[in-house]
């Protein structure tokens, strides 16, 4: 089959791509990676640590030009977005929706004879420990016909955490786990494949650097940390968290605590971010925080950017300054009310735009650089709503 223009212009931008990208991933994050060379169109499924994913990824694919599956506001950024079409064509994928335009998309692609690439957890770790695979991934792969890659990044998160403002030099590496031929998927159930999928993909930095302890070092290395850590440990304040540096406290109460090399914490009695969530979600959803001073409202956060997202990637501006408000039952921003038990689906790209699909139409909520909007994730999937 003779090749598109558009197909020629990707493979030669994914070539030149090598030439750049690798020495850039040495000096950001020390890469160490294998090289792997596969046969025929293949779907590329890796956990998902930091944005930077898909440039750690190509590092291991230099004959193998890839189309990644990305998040659907980098299709919002003008002419950025034009030229990264232009010269990647990424796949979009609208986070906080059901996701079958995605689908479809990566098996066009497959069925062509392309290869895609894409982080099946849908959003990347926010604590260093991986999440299960979509749902319907299996399914996926099973309908592609294609091999299956799996790689395991290591590293990552602890480097460059989503949470963070400014990296860590450590050490990331990218290892194969596996390639699954054809035959092998079809001799596998869906669920069988999505059982593989997330145990070649799960990573736990916390149990490998208790195993293999590695530095990462930096000045910032607390910064922004209150964008995860929206509840405080001890008096159970929110949005009570404030950073400078390597260290944490709470304005509230005056817990003190440092993000030591190895990403864990000191002063505090919570060692790591993973069992921070784990404390915060519980508390969350049994109610058992400091509830907001306002009415009714349980807890709150104010200039925030409320957008409605259109089709094809236009934008209609709801409101700015507005204040968010969490109630039992529902979401204020502004003058827009969302019923809890209305929200179909609820995400957060990046570490402040917070997604959501209601009643057909589909919105982002822009926060300041300091709010937490994982609270109010947290709560929609707790559905505490439903009790009462």
């Amino acid at each position: 089959m003779e090749k598109s223009k558009d197909k020629i212009r990707h493979e030669k931008v994914w070539a030149y791509l090598q030439y750049i990208n690798k020495p850039l991933m040495k000096y950001l994050f020390d890469e160490s990676y294998d090289e792997i060379d596969v046969d025929g169109p293949f779907l590329l499924i890796a956990n998902h640590s930091t944005d930077l994913d898909p440039l750690i990824l190509a590092s291991c694919f230099p004959r193998n030009q890839l189309y990644f599956v990305a998040s659907e506001h980098i299709f919002r950024l003008g002419l950025i977005s034009k030229a990264l079409e232009w010269l990647v064509a990424p796949i979009p994928r609208k986070k906080a929706s059901a996701g079958a335009d995605t689908v479809k998309m990566c098996l066009r692609r497959l069925k062509a004879g392309d290869s895609v690439g894409l982080m099946a957890e849908g959003e990347a770790t926010w604590n260093g420990v991986s999440t299960d695979a979509f749902s319907a991934t299996g399914k996926l792969v099973k309908s592609s016909g294609a091999s299956l890659v799996t790689v395991r990044i290591t590293g990552a998160y602890l480097s460059n955490p989503r949470w963070g403002s400014k990296g860590r030099k450590g050490k990331v590496e990218a290892r194969l786990v596996h390639i699954y031929s054809p035959e092998e998927i079809e001799s596998m159930s869906a669920s069988e494949v999505l059982d593989a999928i997330n145990r070649d993909i799960y990573e736990n930095c916390w149990e490998r650097q208790a195993e293999h302890p590695v530095k990462f070092l930096g000045d910032k290395r607390a910064e922004h940390i209150e964008r995860a850590a929206f509840l405080c440990p001890s008096c159970k304040g929110v949005g009570t968290i404030i950073s400078k540096g390597n260290e944490f406290k709470c304005w509230d109460c005056g817990l003190h605590g440092t993000v030591t090399e190895y990403g864990t914490f000191e002063g505090i009695d919570i060692p790591n971010m993973y069992e921070w969530d784990k404390w915060q979600f519980e508390a969350l959803k049994n109610m058992d925080f400091k509830q907001s001073d306002k009415k009714d409202v349980l807890f709150y956060d104010d200039n925030v950017l409320l957008t409605q997202i259109l089709k094809g990637h236009d934008t209609k501006v709801i409101g700015d300054n507005f204040d968010l408000c969490q109630y039992r039952d529902k979401l204020t921003c502004g003058m827009c009310t969302f019923y809890m038990d209305k929200i179909t689906n609820m995400s957060i790209v990046q570490a402040k735009r917070l997604l959501l699909s209601y009643e057909g139409s589909y919105f982002e909520i822009k926060a300041n650089d300091i709010t937490s909007v994982r609270k109010y994730l947290g709560y929609w999937q707790s559905k505490n709503w439903e009790v009462e």
